[in-house]
C-alpha cells in the first residue's frame, strides 16, 4: 500500500489505481494508518541517495482533491431493510439446505429396517434394542426403524400386538405407528395395539400412553390425548371419527399372556 501511495504524489498511478486510492483515503478506518506512515517518515530520515515521498505535501494534496468529491448518496432505507432480510434469508436457506444434506448422509450410511412377520398359525415375540418387546400375534407385521439414536424411537405395526415399552429416559419415547396419521407413544407402559381395515385400536394395561392423530390438511394440526390403565382409543381413517372410553384390558391382551 506505502508503493501505491508513493505512485499517487508522484501522479505516476493509472486512472483505476488513483480512484482506488482515493477510496481508500476516505475510508476513516484507514486514517490511523495512513498518519502512521507519517510519523514513521517524520521519525526516520531518508537514507541518503533515496527518494523518499513528502507525507506532508501528500496528506495536503489528498485533502484538496478529497474534499470536492460528491459523497455517495446513502441508500433509501427500504432498501437498507430488504438488502437485510435478503441476507438472512440467504442464511437461513444455507443453514436448512446444510442440515438436510447432513441428515440425508446419514440416513443412507443407515442399515435398512428391520422387518418381523408373523405366520397363520403362530406368535412372534421381538425383542427391541432399548429392552422393549412386541408381541405380534397372528398374521401381523412389525417394521423397527435402525435409526434409534434420537429420543423418537418408531416401530410400525400391521396387525395385532401387545407392547411392552421398556422405561425410557428422560425426554425419550417409543413411538408406535399404525394408520397413516397415528400414531401412540409412551415412556413405560404395556399396552394393547390393533391396526386393520384402517382402523386403530389402542388399550393401555399398565403405565400411560398417549394417542396422537395428525391432520394433514390442516396445517399440520396434531390432536393428542392421554390415556390411563383402562382406556381405549378406536379411530377409523376414512370416517375420522374417534371413539373413547373405558375397559377391561385384559380382554383384549389374555392370548399374550404366556408369550
Amino acid at each position: 500500500m506505502e508503493e501505491l501511495l508513493v505512485k499517487y504524489v508522484r501522479n505516476e498511478c493509472s486512472p483505476e489505481e488513483e480512484q482506488w486510492v482515493i477510496g481508500w483515503l476516505q475510508n476513516p478506518d484507514n486514517e490511523s494508518r495512513l498518519r502512521g506512515l507519517m510519523r514513521k517518515q517524520w521519525s526516520n530520515p531518508s537514507v541518503a541517495g533515496v527518494e523518499s515521498p513528502d507525507w506532508q505535501r501528500m496528506w495536503a494534496g489528498i485533502a484538496r482533491q478529497t474534499k470536492d468529491l460528491p459523497l455517495e448518496p446513502e441508500p433509501p432505507l427500504y432498501r437498507t431493510v430488504w438488502r437485510q432480510i435478503a441476507r438472512i434469508a440467504i442464511w437461513v436457506g444455507c443453514i436448512i439446505i446444510f442440515g438436510l444434506s447432513i441428515r440425508f448422509l446419514r440416513e443412507a450410511q443407515l442399515p435398512a429396517d428391520v422387518i418381523y412377520q408373523s405366520g397363520a398359525d403362530q406368535y412372534m415375540r421381538v425383542e427391541l434394542t432399548d429392552h422393549s418387546a412386541v408381541i405380534l400375534n397372528k398374521n401381523s407385521k412389525l417394521r423397527v426403524s435402525s435409526d434409534w439414536s434420537g429420543p423418537n424411537r418408531s416401530i410400525w405395526l400391521d396387525g395385532e400386538a401387545v407392547v411392552l415399552v421398556a422405561e425410557q429416559p428422560i425426554g425419550y419415547r417409543l413411538q408406535i405407528h399404525t394408520a397413516d396419521h397415528v400414531v401412540t407413544e409412551a415412556q413405560k407402559a404395556r399396552i394393547y395395539v390393533n391396526y386393520q381395515h384402517n382402523k386403530v385400536r389402542v388399550v393401555v394395561e399398565q403405565g400411560q400412553a398417549n394417542f396422537v392423530i395428525y391432520f394433514s390438511g390442516m396445517l399440520g394440526e396434531m390432536k393428542k390425548y392421554a390415556l390411563k390403565p383402562g382406556g381405549m382409543a378406536e379411530y377409523d381413517e376414512k370416517s375420522t371419527q374417534l371413539v373413547r372410553r373405558q375397559v377391561k384390558p385384559q380382554l383384549y391382551t389374555f392370548w399374550a399372556r404366556n408369550e
